[in-house]
C-alpha cells in the first residue's frame, strides 16, 4: 500500500503530462479540418499571406543551406510550391480564379529571371531557357517550371507564359522520348526519380490544359518508375540513380517518395496511392495525437540531406510535411489533422504565414494543404 501511495503523484504526473499533450494536439490540430474540408475562407487566409513572398524581391541570400546551388533550389522552389498552391485553390474555388492567375504569373516571372535560374545554369555551364531544344535536358529546372507554367495555363488560357510552357514541354517531351531509362538528368552526372516525376505531373496538367495527348509516353514514364526505381522490398521510390544504366546510389527514402507520389497524383492517381500506401505501412507515425513521418524504412539509416530536412529521432521533417498532400488526395483524414498538428506546432501558424517556415516553409505549407483530392483533380 506505502509503494502505491508513493507511486501516485508519478502516475498522476504522467497522465496530466499525456492529457496536456493531446489537448496541444488537439489545439495545433484545431484549423485542419477547415483545410481538409476546402473551406474557402481558410484557404484564402493561405493564399493571402503567401502574397508577401511573391510581391519580395527574394534573393538567394534570403535563405541559408550553406549552400549556393542549395539556396538557389529553394529561392526557386517558394514560388514554384505558391503557384501549386494558387492554382489548386483555383480549380477547388472557381471565384479565385482570376485573381489567382495573375499571382501565379507574378510568381513565375520570378521563376524565370536570371536570379530564379542562376542556380541551374552554373551547375550546366549553359542557361537553360538559351538550352531549350538542346540534348541537354536541365530537369531539375525546367521540370519543376513545366509544372508550375502547365498549371498557369489549365488556371488562365492567356497566361503570359503560356508560349514558353509549350516550348519547355516539347523540349522535355522529345528527351524523355529519347531516354532509354525513362529518367533526365537534374545536373551533369546526376539523376533524381523525383526530380522527373514533376515533370510527369506537368505532362498530364498540360494535356489537360491545351488538349493534346501525351497518354502514351505519360504511361510509360510511370509504368517505368513503378519497375524500375520503386525498391521491390519497401514500395519506396530510391532517391537517386546512375544517369548512365539507372543503378541505385540512394536508396528508398520517404522526402523522395513522398513528393514524387504528389506530382505522380497528377498524372496517375492509382501509382501515387500505391505509394502512399506503401508510407503508410512503414513510415506514419502518430504519437498522443501528433502525426510525422520516418525518412528512412526499417532496415535503412541516414541522417538526411538538405532534402529531407533535420531527420529527428527517425523522423523526416521534409517528409512528415510532404504527407500532408497525400493525405488529403487520398481520403486520409486523420493523418491529415494528426501531421497538421506538428506542423501548426513547429510552425508556428500566424495570419496566413508560417512564422518559423520563412519564405520555403510558406511556400511548401500552401501547397501541401491544398492539394486537391484525387477525386476533385480528375474532374479539374
Amino acid at each position: 500500500m506505502q509503494a502505491l501511495k508513493r507511486a501516485l503523484p508519478t502516475v498522476a504526473a504522467v497522465a496530466a503530462f499525456v492529457v496536456a499533450l493531446r489537448a496541444l494536439a488537439f489545439a495545433c490540430a484545431y484549423p485542419a479540418g477547415a483545410l481538409y474540408d476546402g473551406d474557402l475562407d481558410a484557404q484564402a487566409e493561405l493564399a493571402h499571406g503567401m502574397e508577401r513572398w511573391v510581391e519580395a524581391d527574394l534573393s538567394r541570400d534570403d535563405f541559408a543551406t550553406g549552400s549556393s546551388r542549395f539556396d538557389g533550389e529553394w529561392l526557386f522552389a517558394t514560388r514554384m510550391m505558391a503557384v501549386l498552391g494558387y492554382a489548386q485553390t483555383a480549380i477547388e474555388h472557381p471565384e479565385l480564379a482570376e485573381a489567382h492567375g495573375r499571382l501565379i504569373d507574378r510568381a513565375i516571372d520570378g521563376l524565370v529571371d536570371e536570379p530564379g535560374r542562376a542556380f541551374d545554369r552554373e551547375a550546366w555551364g549553359r542557361d537553360p531557357l538559351d538550352d531549350l531544344g538542346s540534348p541537354r535536358p536541365h530537369v531539375a529546372y525546367l521540370g519543376y517550371l513545366a509544372l508550375a507554367t502547365s498549371m498557369a495555363r489549365l488556371v488562365n488560357p492567356d497566361s503570359r507564359h503560356a508560349a514558353l510552357e509549350q516550348r519547355i514541354v516539347d523540349h522535355l517531351v522529345a528527351r524523355f522520348e529519347a531516354s532509354e531509362l525513362g529518367l533526365l538528368e537534374s545536373y551533369p552526372g546526376e539523376a533524381y526519380p523525383i526530380d522527373n516525376t514533376s515533370f510527369f505531373g506537368a505532362l498530364a496538367v498540360h494535356d489537360r490544359a491545351t488538349g493534346e495527348d501525351h497518354r502514351a509516353l505519360i504511361t510509360h514514364l510511370c509504368e517505368g518508375l513503378a519497375s524500375r526505381y520503386r525498391d521491390p522490398h519497401t514500395g519506396l521510390l530510391y532517391q537517386s540513380v546512375d544517369p548512365e544504366d539507372g543503378g541505385l546510389i540512394d536508396g528508398p527514402r520517404a522526402s523522395g517518395t513522398a513528393l514524387g507520389a504528389y506530382f505522380v497524383s497528377f498524372a496517375d492517381p492509382s501509382l501515387s496511392r500505391a505509394l502512399y500506401r506503401s508510407m503508410q505501412s512503414q513510415l506514419l507515425v502518430r504519437t498522443m495525437g501528433f502525426g510525422t513521418t520516418r525518412e528512412y524504412p526499417p532496415g535503412h539509416e541516414g541522417r538526411g540531406d538538405v532534402d529531407s530536412g533535420p531527420v529527428l529521432l527517425g523522423q523526416g521533417v521534409s517528409a512528415t510535411g510532404f504527407t500532408l498532400a497525400l493525405a488529403r488526395i487520398h481520403g486520409d483524414r486523420e493523418t491529415y489533422e494528426a501531421t497538421y498538428a506538428t506542423a501548426s506546432f513547429f510552425g508556428g501558424p500566424l495570419h496566413g504565414n508560417y512564422a518559423l517556415g520563412g519564405p520555403i516553409g510558406d511556400g511548401l505549407l500552401f501547397a501541401l494543404v491544398t492539394a486537391l483530392p484525387a477525386s476533385r483533380w480528375s474532374e479539374a
